[in-house]
């Protein structure tokens, strides 16, 4: 066996290198601190980097999946590399000159270029940067969705012979926009059109905002439901956030008021501990009548009524004034319906019909009616989302007749992304933040809330969440595109069944579904659902299904497993295929770098069982803090902050038995030893706890069972025990997968 030496300045070796096995620089341990000073800071800069193209989730800093990849491939430790790797991990964007110095070191070590595999390869961040470094890289997902984003990215920006792409980009979302905004014009009737000569003003430096509408035209509505009583008739609110201001010392929120037949609605300046007369009672789904007090359950906004409540505009001198909502704040219905009717025909499809999931927890909204894809947006909403998906058809035949199919391809589908912005932004699901007078996101995660109370934009005005300052950052993100010594290979496949020869890959580096944290899948279906009806005309075979896959979604779920207890051990049988997977095409002096965390009890037993049904021995367990700080679930919660870097090589030596006493004796002294150099960098106490700990669970699964323990889980406990003796915020969740 090689050892490579312990310094208390790197990650802790928790397992020596097998026979046969080359160090690489990733086994210096010091990712944990070159990488993560990047990760922490860079904030998914908009317009830096791909990541502000499509909506996908929980994807990681360019700069440290960077420095990933490079540490994973370089077999030269020098004190040389080690600066580069420090430079790659400095921004989300570096300078070529610093990539080619990268591409250069890992040409001199391999006889020709190294094979790197991500096996979930989701937003595509680590496909990107192994191709940036010159890798032959290969990437695969159980999703659509994912396959289409890493396509668009990384092989249809390879196959163009425009020269001037980022100018035809920009040309062709004007174009698309501006025809949104005509064909827009019937139905927000308040937009105030003015006589200008220039009907355009730059903004955001990339793009063009319509200043043909007066500074007076409302960008935003904000709606709540109505409905009848069954028993007396009184019709009434199910507002449930009164709130429209809370910035800079302003109050202004929504008064509901009771009348003889109907509730009505002003708005005014409230005290801070203000509360709305809600007719809620609690939060088990029952309301109560305001006048006979009878109260109902099973609400279902089919029967209920969409109501504007309230509009938005900016203020004289500056900020954001509200409104109530007036009669001629909305076309009539019969309107709506007929320009829906129109575009359809005219797009040749129906509205989506795949079905929500009726799952509790997760999504909540199909408990309350809102059935099929087309049901999350209101009618007006809706129309506009066609008429997007229109304009984008006809600028592809438009790019496809001028310039070619490749770079028509390329374009759409980035542009496609103007989808994203509508889907998430401007959906029944979309929150009016009052503390900031924004809009926030429909479908961040990890679940989809029913909201009682949504806000509306016109989505090409200079308002929230505008089309036109999302082409800006689109038209900015694709210059962080390169071009890539080898066009990747991108499909549609398993990480449990890889379609990979045996001894392939020199790397495999991959960022995992983490037990039960997220549905991708769910999630995914809100935006392909719509982005179909487009993007059939370039991928027809990837968006044939009404819905992405989840056969084979790696995730903890008794929705879908029955129950709890199913639900784990089907996670662990399919992370153990994909492990074992992974051993079978990694080369004998591969190596294996696997991102993994978890907040709960099963969510570690569930990778310590799936290591040790496998010959991968974890060497190390290198912590990255790789979030934003200020990411939302940050700001509302103690959500973990960190993601561990397992790090494997195969082995051909049965895995020995260990005693509980050893492995926490060993823990011990990691927690000693590392915990204070990683709070010395700037770590909390829970995510430096995390990260000890996840070096006792490594130890776990590098061993065919623990002799003195009952079970993997008292194990585990064990563990947890021993961290929390030095690090008392530390603690291991004990709850069940929804």
């Amino acid at each position: 066996m090689i050892s490579i030496p312990y310094a208390a300045s790197t990650s802790p070796q928790i397992a020596e290198l097998p026979d046969g096995t080359t160090a690489r620089l990733l086994d210096s341990g010091m990712l944990y601190y070159e990488a993560s000073v990047a990760g922490s800071a860079e904030r998914y800069g908009r317009g830096e980097t791909s990541h502000t193209i499509h909506v996908w989730w929980a994807r990681r800093p360019h700069s440290a999946m960077r420095s990933l990849v490079f540490a994973s491939l370089c077999k030269d430790k020098s004190a040389d590399t080690l600066l580069i790797l420090k430079q790659m991990g400095c921004a989300s964007v570096v300078p070529q000159r610093i990539v080619t110095k990268a591409r250069k070191i890992l040409e001199i070590q391999y006889e020709r270029p190294p094979r790197l595999l991500d096996m979930f390869g989701g937003g595509g961040t680590i496909p990107m940067e192994a191709c940036n470094l010159g890798a032959e890289t290969y990437a695969i997902d159980a999703n659509q969705l994912s396959v289409f984003i890493q396509r668009c990215n990384l092989v249809y920006s390879q196959d163009l012979s425009a020269k001037d792409i980022g100018r035809i980009i920009r040309a062709s979302g004007r174009r698309v926009l501006t025809q949104l905004t005509e064909e827009t014009i019937p139905l927000f009737p308040l937009r105030q059109q003015i006589l200008m000569e220039d009907r355009q003003v730059e903004t955001r430096g990339a793009s063009q905002v319509p200043s043909g509408y007066g500074p007076k035209s409302p960008y935003g509505y904000l709606w709540t439901y109505s409905m009848a009583c069954p028993s007396c008739g009184h019709r009434f609110y199910l507002s449930k956030r009164p709130w429209l201001s809370r910035k800079k010392g302003r109050r202004t929120a929504i008064i509901i008021e009771n009348g003889d037949e109907r509730q009505s609605i002003k708005l005014g300046e409230v005290a801070e501990n203000y509360r709305i007369d809600s007719v809620w009672c609690g939060n088990n789904g029952i309301v109560q009548c305001p006048k006979c007090n009878t109260k109902h359950t099973g609400i279902d906004i089919r029967e209920c009524q969409d109501e504007i409540v309230a509009l938005v505009r900016r203020a004289d001198e500056k900020g954001k004034e509200f409104l109530l909502a007036t009669a001629d704040a909305l076309p009539p219905l019969a309107e709506i319906e007929r320009m829906e009717r129109f575009v359809l025909r005219e797009l040749g499809v129906d509205l989506p019909k795949s079905q929500l999931p009726r799952w509790s927890g997760i999504v909540n909204p199909a408990i309350y009616g809102v059935q099929t894809h087309a049901d999350y947006f209101n009618r007006r909403q809706r129309v506009a989302l066609l008429l997007l998906i229109k304009a984008l058809r006809d600028e592809y035949a438009r790019i496809k007749s001028e310039q070619d199919e490749g770079t028509a391809r390329y374009v759409i589908s980035l542009l496609s992304s103007l989808i994203d912005q509508m889907v998430d932004w401007n959906c029944r699901f979309s929150m009016w933040i009052p503390q900031n007078e924004q809009v926030g996101r429909a479908f961040c995660g990890p679940g989809v809330s029913m909201l009682w109370d949504y806000v509306e934009i016109d989505p090409v005005l200079a308002g929230p969440a505008n089309l036109w300052a999302k082409l800006a950052r689109i038209v900015s993100g694709t210059r962080s595109i390169l071009e890539y010594p080898y066009t990747p290979h991108i499909q549609h496949g398993y990480a449990q069944a890889l379609p990979f020869e045996d001894e392939f890959f020199d790397a495999i580096v991959t960022d995992p579904p983490y037990y039960d944290n997220l549905y991708y899948n769910v999630l995914a279906d809100f935006f392909y659902a719509w982005k179909r009806l487009l993007l059939q005309v370039i991928e027809p075979d990837l968006f044939a299904p009404g819905v992405t896959d989840s056969s084979y979604e790696l995730v903890a779920s008794k929705f879908r497993s029955g129950t709890p207890e199913k639900a784990h051990l089907d996670y662990c049988d399919q992370l153990t295929l994909a492990l074992q997977e992974a051993e079978r095409v990694l080369k004998p002096d591969g190596i294996f770098a696997f991102l993994y965390t978890h907040s709960s009890l099963k969510g570690w037993e569930a990778l310590v069982k799936s290591y040790r049904a496998t010959h991968l021995v974890i060497t190390s367990v290198q912590p990255l803090s790789i979030e934003r700080r200020q990411r939302p679930r940050a700001m509302t919660s103690e959500a973990v902050n960190t993601c561990l870097t397992f790090v494997a090589r195969k082995a051909k030596t049965k895995k020995p038995d260990v005693s509980i006493s050893q492995v926490k004796s060993r823990l011990a002294t990691i927690c000693q030893d590392f915990a204070p150099n990683l709070a010395e960098s700037g770590w909390n106490e829970t995510d430096t706890a995390l990260a000890v700990f996840a070096n006792g669970a490594g130890m776990l699964a590098n061993a065919s069972r623990v002799k003195d323990c009952g079970s993997d889980c008292e194990a585990l406990r064990a563990l947890e025990a021993v961290v929390r003796e030095k690090l008392p915020a530390f603690s291991l969740k004990d709850r069940e997968s929804l």
